[in-house]
């Protein structure tokens, strides 16, 4: 199982903890443009350079990528990737604006379709520029749960569109236990049907954006992990580097 990290922020000394992995492994840096990634990554690799180095890209007005950020920003973002001459893996963080940008609901609401063609769009062009294209999205708990994401835009058919998709598997964010079950029944099942096309993220291990993300313990960040491996997900991204540790580590070293 490969077993990849990202970072949301890419200070010194959030990238410092890459000096604790000793395996094949990849991590998104989090930027504001390919300039500013470009930045993070020799920055990165110049603590550990046998790492790979996939881009996160955050947009300066809504942050997460979604039908209902500015048609703008997002054709900006589009333009800038499809001019990229080198071959990439990127990141679109498929995320509603709940974080201080809920008017957007409304705001956006006229541009939603417009916007949501322009993302699937560029999911199924992504190949032709050398793009590798994973979705973050929300666990779904059942498959109309799904349908309802894929109609607000927010995850897309991979046998449709160019993507593999990562699911925010944030156990630690999730407290019903009802709920969680179905989650993993429903992965389970998504990854019988679409076996090549879906990774799960873990978590969470550090805070993110929202500031009070629970941080997962030992015990749970091992189940997880495990849970990953018997049921065969060959790819797992941990949420976020910055929080990795020894403990973390050598809970990690046991499924590599």
């Amino acid at each position: 199982m490969r077993i990849n990290f990202f970072e949301e922020y890419p200070t010194s000394e959030n990238l410092e903890k890459a000096k604790l992995i000793d395996f094949n492994s990849t991590i998104f840096l989090a930027a504001h443009s390919l300039e500013e990634f470009h930045k993070y990554k020799k920055n990165l690799l110049d603590i550990n350079n046998r790492l790979d180095v996939a881009y996160w890209p955050i947009l300066n007005n809504t942050y997460w990528i979604s039908p209902f950020s500015y048609t703008s920003d997002l054709e900006k973002l589009f333009k800038e990737l499809k001019e990229n001459k080198e071959k990439l893996t990127i990141l679109i963080d498929l995320e509603l604006p709940l974080l201080n940008n809920r008017f957007l609901f409304f705001k956006n609401f006229l541009s939603f379709l417009k916007n949501k063609r322009i993302i699937g769009k560029f999911l199924k062009e992504a190949p032709l520029y050398n793009l590798n294209i994973i979705t973050a999205e929300y666990p779904p708990f059942s498959y109309f749960v799904l349908k309802i994401y894929r109609m607000f835009g927010i995850s897309f058919d991979n046998k449709k569109y160019n993507n593999k998709s990562c699911v925010m598997y944030y156990t630690s964010m999730i407290s019903n236990k009802y709920i969680l079950n179905k989650i993993k029944n429903n992965l389970i099942k998504i990854k019988k049907e679409n076996n090549k096309n879906i990774e799960i993220g873990l978590g969470t291990i550090a805070t993110g954006v929202l500031g009070n993300e629970p941080i997962i313990s030992c015990e749970d960040f091992n189940r997880d992990l495990s849970f990953a491996n018997d049921n065969n997900f060959e790819m797992v991204t941990i949420f976020r580097l910055g929080g990795l540790n020894e403990e973390y580590y050598k809970i990690i070293k046991n499924y590599i």
